[in-house]
């Protein structure tokens, strides 16, 4: 809102400015030195509205870090001083790391916030877990139930040493790692790169204030806005920086313990034995004992999760009744469809036999037809030869009636048929 704001009121001053210089050329000039006059006051609002921003960002971070007592707010405040003034050389970044053992979790804890009020210290981060077990499920028996208190401290670096020793004395040391960060080479950059971007930010800043033309005074206030936010998030970097340098990280880890296992594991140190038999029965002991635990395991895990074997249980049993059904109905469309099948490959054969049956009585019918028509046809031509021969007989018995009975047989070839005589 504030740059339509910003932008409206630059083009009303240009509109100013073009109309007075229609009218005269020296209220053109002085009203471009208005206009000049304005577009400080924009930059300067601009150039106000980034170090605002950094400078609440920065109240805030001084805030987070306040102490409830004044004495806490001076020791913090004169060890930021001492941070920022030992920066030219070097920025270290102390962080460390504990785990303590304790028989007494409450008192533990208790001190521990005790100590961080004393060194003027601040929990950033904390988690307590009283009464979980290593499977999350909540414990009725006290002698069960495992606590543990983990928390995250900031403390002045020039009291790091003194609280990580005093801290390590609340129970039993189990670990401890710590790490020394040089940061002074990335703050050099930043502050480089801040001194860039702010030479940069007044060159626009001053081309801005120069600038006649409206395009070109929009895109410098762009680059103006963009440069400001550049320039806060390095600011913001900085103060980050500054603030790890001033404050430094101690992450402690209380966890309760029992007396049992204090002197279990102390009397498990003073008989431990290096013989061969000891060492195997030792071994076997322990194979036993884990075998037991694994038993005992399995058995508390039924016991605890037996609705959730249940469920899964029904679960998996619908899932199977469902494949079924599912399978038995494919395997029944299945042979539906093979019988189904079966019986048109049937039908088929069935057509294709009464077609061939039909084909064969056709083809049957056709020979007879034909052989009758042959025999009629023989039968015709016999008869025909039959007639034609009684009529060539005829023919030639009729001259021998008519011959005289005195002539003489004629010598006949004993060898010449009957037939041919009379032919």
């Amino acid at each position: 809102m504030k740059k339509k704001i910003t932008s409206l009121l630059v083009a009303c001053v240009v509109g100013a400015a073009f109309f007075a210089g229609c009218k005269s050329s020296k209220d053109s000039g002085s009203r471009v030195n208005n206009r000049s006059a304005d577009k400080n006051e924009v930059g300067a609002e601009v150039s106000n509205e980034s170090v605002a921003d950094a400078a609440e960002w920065s109240d805030d971070l001084d805030l987070s870090y306040e102490m409830k007592d004044g004495d806490g707010v001076q020791a913090a405040n004169t060890g930021n001083a001492d941070s920022v003034a030992d920066a030219k050389k070097e920025m270290l970044v102390f962080r460390c790391t504990i785990s303590l053992d304790t028989l007494n979790f409450e008192e533990s804890v208790t001190a521990l916030k005790t100590k961080i009020a004393e060194y003027h210290g601040f929990v950033e981060r904390e988690n307590q877990s009283d009464g979980n077990d290593s499977n999350g499920r909540y414990l009725l028996d006290e002698e069960d139930k495992d606590y543990y208190y983990t928390a995250t401290i900031r403390i002045p670096s020039e009291y790091y040493e003194s609280f990580v020793s005093a801290a390590s004395g609340i129970g039993t040391l189990r670990s401890k790692n710590s790490t020394v960060d040089n940061v002074a080479t990335r703050y050099g950059t930043l502050k480089s790169d801040l001194e860039i971007y702010e030479a940069e930010y007044d060159r626009y800043l001053k081309q801005y204030n120069e600038t006649v033309n409206e395009s070109i005074a929009l895109d410098i206030q762009r680059e103006l806005r963009d440069l400001a936010i550049t320039i806060s998030n390095i600011k913001t970097e900085m103060s980050m920086l500054e603030s790890d340098v001033a404050y430094s990280y101690v992450t402690i880890t209380i966890h309760k313990v029992s007396e049992k296992e204090i002197i279990e594991k102390v009397e498990e140190e003073e008989e431990e034995d290096n013989s061969f038999g000891a060492r195997l029965s030792r071994t076997a002991k322990g194979s036993w004992n884990k075998l037991l635990g694994f038993l005992q395991g399995i058995v508390l895990f039924f016991v605890a999760s037996w609705w959730v074997l249940l469920l899964l249980a029904i679960i998996l049993g619908l899932i199977v009744f469902f494949t079924k059904r599912g399978i038995k109905k494919s395997n029944e469309k299945a042979e539906a469809r093979r019988k189904e099948l079966e019986a048109q490959q049937r039908e088929s054969l069935a057509a294709y036999e009464a077609a061939r049956q039909q084909a064969n009585a056709q083809n049957q019918a056709r020979y007879e037809e034909n052989q009758a028509q042959i025999q009629a046809r023989i039968a015709a031509q016999r008869a025909a030869e039959q007639a034609q021969a009684q009529a060539v007989a005829s023919q030639v018995e009729v001259p021998q009636a008519e011959a005289p009975k005195a002539e003489e047989p004629s010598v006949e070839d004993p060898d010449t048929p009957s037939e041919e005589k009379t032919e």
